[in-house]
């Protein structure tokens, strides 16, 4: 009977670690899923921000050059497209991608070059948080600009 009693009281000790150890589980399967959420969503939320949030930024260009960027999947899967790169002093490395072709991108990037002063039209969002997405490797998106006379 005794030896019942201490089988009984040794379970009973064990069991609220278990209880700690499931919850810390949980807790970390449920913190990976919010992490997840966040960062596809918040990607989606971003760009979606940005193209209902235009706002005009004039910085002076150091460099342009036109380039081929690229997007991939998780599977690997991806595409190319024509782009800009630019780069200025005050607002950092943009990119243009709209409007841009093979056939015109070294036009865009010489115009850029020698036009020094351009207003900008850019995401709000994306120009905000310009330092941390430089900072993971994404690209601030310019959506047009006009050089200042």
């Amino acid at each position: 009977m005794a030896e019942r009693l201490m089988s009984t009281a040794a379970g009973s000790d064990a069991e609220p670690g278990r209880r700690r150890g499931g919850v810390l589980v949980v807790l970390i399967l449920i913190a990976m899923a919010l992490i997840t959420v966040l960062v596809l969503g918040g990607s989606y939320a971003l760009h979606a921000y940005d193209r209902s949030h235009v706002i005009s930024v004039t910085c002076t260009v150091t460099a342009a050059e036109g380039d081929v960027g690229s997007s991939s999947s998780g599977k690997g899967i991806g595409s190319s497209f024509e782009q800009v790169e630019i780069s200025t002093r005050e607002c950092g490395p943009l990119v243009l991608r709209r409007g841009v072709t093979a056939e015109n991108k070294e036009a865009i990037a010489g115009r850029l070059e020698a036009g020094g002063r351009t207003r900008f039209e850019i995401g709000a969002a994306s120009f905000r948080f310009r330092e941390l997405l430089v900072s993971v490797r994404e690209r601030v998106v310019v959506f047009g600009f006009r050089q200042q006379r």
